[in-house]
């Protein structure tokens, strides 16, 4: 099976590909981040796809074209080759989001009993 050429990282294993055959000129950028199930009814081999773009650009889909804005950032999720839900928020939330995630994490450790 061939990797599309729009892909930076592989959708099974995250893995970067090689700039070799990937065009770093592009109207996005994607990377793929593996799921963990947590609970039992959570779904195995759940992915997120999350893409920032960088230019606007015109994409033909079932529907007919769509013009797909720049400077936003979409979020899909994944069950194996397909998505089953999507959301995109604009690059000022994105960093709010980024400064959200690299925060450092406070924690609390149990006091000692006085007396």
């Amino acid at each position: 099976m061939e990797q599309p050429r729009e892909h930076r990282f592989c959708p099974s294993c995250g893995t970067r590909l090689p700039w070799a055959i990937v065009l770093r000129s592009r109207p996005k950028m994607t990377r793929w981040f593996r799921g963990i199930p947590v609970i039992s009814s959570d779904v195995p081999d759940t992915a997120l796809r999350v893409s920032r773009y960088l230019e606007e650009f015109e994409m033909q889909a079932p529907e007919g074209s769509v013009r797909v804005p720049s400077h936003h950032v979409r979020f899909s999720v994944w069950v194996e080759d397909r998505a089953v839900c999507a959301v995109s928020i604009p690059d000022d939330e994105a960093e709010a989001l980024a400064g959200f995630l690299q925060a450092p994490i406070a924690v609390e450790r149990p006091t000692a009993p006085t007396g």
